[in-house]
């Protein structure tokens, strides 16, 4: 097995795709401390990185399948995060 070769550029977006679920987490983690989130959720937070590189593999018209984790794979896969966001927030 090679290893994958990434630009410069990719390598970018894959670090921006992970601080991006990571903020994404972030503000859920504290949205549901204060209880403007109802209910309960898994948070994604440290596993950033395998939802990127699964996603990074994926070509044009694949599907994604998650559990109860998905927002990471949602978010690398390339959703609409004020959408998400607002589906947790009950709207």
């Amino acid at each position: 097995m090679s290893a994958l070769q990434l630009s410069h550029e990719e390598l970018l977006k894959v670090y921006r795709t992970m601080r991006m679920i990571r903020r994404f987490e972030e503000r859920v983690m504290a949205e549901m401390a204060t209880g403007d989130i109802p209910g309960n959720t898994h948070l994604y937070a440290g596993q950033e990185a395998s939802a990127v590189g699964v996603c990074l593999q994926l070509q044009e018209g694949d599907y994604i399948s998650s559990t109860h984790r998905g927002h990471g794979h949602s978010i690398a896969k390339g959703v609409d995060i004020d959408s998400m966001m607002a589906e947790l927030f009950g709207r």
